[in-house]
């Protein structure tokens, strides 16, 4: 896939993530100063958010995010420096834990690198069995998120209720 930036256009680097596909798991070192590893079997449905300029950070995508906030764990990745860092999680409240400029791991296996310094501004809805079951990723930086299909999307995905007996399911009987 490829993005463009400005007047040039980018080759997405690595692996292009599939819906339906596993989510890899990768260790991300937040702001906060903790190491996690996400993207895989949770307790909770999580939402990756990457963002070239965390100044991309909105009040529409805020807002979509605090509606799911008690059944989806929210992690924004980007490039930014600290200190734009620091203003936007002032600005929305949002937690340390939660958000991270340690982008380029995260970027690589989620298949949204663009260079060495820089990401594709992408969205990730990950079921709590690890499967990608929603991904954006405009083909430009400068495009805003489709927030409406996302926002349907994650409604899908935290409402989705499994049919039949799980646990007989998954011993085969």
């Amino acid at each position: 896939m490829e993005v463009k930036y400005k007047k040039e256009v980018y080759t997405l680097g690595r692996k292009e993530r599939k819906l339906e596909s596993e989510a890899p798991a990768v260790r991300v070192k937040m702001v906060g100063g903790e190491t996690k590893v996400i993207g895989m079997m949770a307790p909770k449905i999580q939402v990756m958010i990457t963002l070239p300029c965390i100044k991309a950070y909105n009040n529409g995508l805020h807002n979509v995010i605090q509606e799911y906030s008690s059944k989806a764990i929210v992690y924004i990745i980007t490039k930014s420096s600290d200190d734009n860092l620091e203003k936007v999680k002032a600005a929305y409240s949002i937690d340390e834990n939660f958000i991270s400029n340690d982008f380029k791991d995260f970027s690589l296996k989620f298949g949204v690198n663009m260079s060495e310094e820089l990401i594709a501004k992408s969205l990730f809805v990950i079921d709590k069995e690890g499967v990608i079951k929603y991904k954006q990723i405009p083909t430009n930086i400068e495009t805003s998120f489709d927030l409406d299909e996302f926002k349907n999307a994650l409604d899908e995905v935290v409402n989705f209720k499994q049919k039949g007996h799980t646990h007989e399911n998954w011993m085969g009987v």
